[in-house]
């Protein structure tokens, strides 16, 4: 999703996508799996870092809440289990794919 001064940012999520298809054809063989997660908005330490004013940051929160449609921001452990998923027998027959745990963001 396009957002002004993100470029290098937005560039890295279909790069990562790009690379797991890639190493999953030339790992398949090998019996090595390779899929992505691609986490939406999550509560981390990683905004009290951007040195903004708490206002500023909190208005910055809303606008990001705004455009999820599950209304919040995700939390680290969803995006674990999701990559504990990938990473169990459950998922033994997805290869190459993007997991996308993002409450509705880029698909709604």
């Amino acid at each position: 999703m396009g957002m002004p001064g993100m470029s290098i940012y937005a560039a890295s999520k279909p790069a990562l996508r790009s690379l797991a298809q890639t190493l999953s054809a030339e790992l398949a063989e090998r019996g090595i799996r390779v899929n992505a997660v691609s986490p939406g908005p999550i509560e981390t330490p990683l905004y009290g870092k951007l040195a903004l004013p708490q206002e500023a940051l909190q208005q910055m929160a809303g606008q990001l809440v705004e455009k999820v449609p599950m209304h919040r921001f995700g939390q680290p452990e969803e995006i674990a289990r999701a990559a504990l998923f990938l990473a169990s027998e459950d998922s033994s027959f997805m290869l190459g794919e993007e997991s996308v745990v993002d409450g509705g963001w880029a698909e709604l």
